[in-house]
């Protein structure tokens, strides 16, 4: 099976999150099994994919928290811009 890009996947999870707020932590789980082998994926590069990925307007970071090590998160939703762009992804993975 072919692996989406893992920004492309992101954006994939939080979409299914139907509005629910994501944490970082929650992300990384998710997609652990799927991309635990991949350079980029790491969680401490999970927080940049996410900023990247808000930075063009298709996430939102709400919420914020703060990690068990103290490092300062936040939530993630989906926003319409990344909802309407939700359309080129498959629908199931």
């Amino acid at each position: 099976m072919a692996v989406l890009p893992l920004r492309f996947r992101i954006l994939h999870l939080v979409n299914k999150a139907s509005g629910k707020p994501l944490k970082t932590e929650e992300i990384y789980k998710e997609l652990y099994d799927e991309y635990s082998g991949e350079g980029q994926f790491s969680l401490e590069l999970m927080e940049s994919h996410l900023m990247s990925i808000k930075a063009v307007g298709l996430i939102d970071a709400v919420e914020p928290y703060f990690d068990n090590s103290g490092e300062a998160r936040y939530q993630y939703i989906i926003t319409e811009t990344g909802k309407a762009r939700t359309k080129y992804l498959p629908v199931e993975l």
